[in-house]
């Protein structure tokens, strides 16, 4: 009489060691090269997006430096009548005066790529409301996070009482 539930296929010790292995996750490459290998592949897209999302933040913190180094340079016109007429060009093109902040602005844009996602950049530019919304929202499901990054470092986003931040 044989065993109910039993094959022939297999000897009972092969079939167990087969059982360990795959519930223990044990893989074929053991080795240190072949589990970073095998993580990596299975989370290859994860990895993109931390290293796209890295690029991203450090073109738009690079070009939005570079922006708003040229836009408060100082420019000196000629003298003579070609610098009354340059100045007055620059007098109409320069923007109203505004009042400034007492927020810093390598203050906001560090606290906005640091610690943006829980809304920290719009407490400290006193903007309360807006910050719990993106607190509750871990900023804006990432989005909101990476536009208010882009709105700091182009210097359009001022603070609660709409005065342009200060540099250093």
């Amino acid at each position: 009489m044989s065993n109910y539930g039993t094959t022939n296929a297999a000897p009972a010790g092969a079939r167990d060691q087969e059982f360990h292995a795959l519930l223990n996750n044990i893989q074929a490459n053991d080795t240190f090269y072949g589990r970073t290998k095998v993580h990596v592949s299975t989370h290859r897209k994860r990895y993109f997006a931390l290293w796209f999302l890295a690029l991203v933040t450090a073109v738009s913190a690079v070009v939005g430096l570079h922006y708003y180094h040229h836009l408060h340079k100082d420019h000196t016109p000629p003298s003579g009548d070609e610098g009354k007429i340059v100045e007055g060009l620059l007098e109409s093109l320069r923007p109203p005066s505004v009042c400034q902040s007492d927020r810093s602005y390598p203050v906001a844009i560090l606290l906005s790529i640091f610690l943006g996602e829980f809304g920290v950049d719009r407490f400290y530019l006193g903007y309360i409301f807006t910050a719990l919304l993106k607190l509750a929202t871990v900023g804006g499901f990432g989005i909101w996070y990476i536009i208010d990054i882009v709105l700091i470092i182009l210097g359009t986003l001022p603070d609660h009482n709409g005065c342009r931040l200060v540099a250093p």
